[in-house]
């Protein structure tokens, strides 16, 4: 599944999930293509947008054999412990 918000020339994709047994068959691929496509039929959409953890390498071979381009860095601040067992 995938999760998306479409702006106004923009589209971001919020989440996308494949279960674990269901991965590496394309199945991401195929949706994302499918937002392309459909993004490309409205006409006035300039990019789809996502991210994805900085560890999530996966993800991010997925993305770049997709030919998405990384284009931004984002830094966060943690206000508070999230339970993974990282100190902050």
């Amino acid at each position: 599944m995938i999760i998306y918000d479409c702006g106004p020339e923009n589209w971001s994709i919020l989440l996308g999930y494949v279960l674990p047994e269901h991965r590496w068959k394309g199945i991401c691929t195929a949706l994302f293509y499918a937002l392309r496509d459909k993004a490309k039929e409205q006409g006035n959409i300039f990019s789809i947008l996502s991210g994805t953890h900085l560890n999530n390498l996966a993800a991010q071979a997925a993305f770049e054999a997709q030919r998405r381009t990384k284009e931004y860095i984002m830094y966060s601040y943690p206000l508070k412990d999230r339970g993974d067992g990282k100190s902050h």
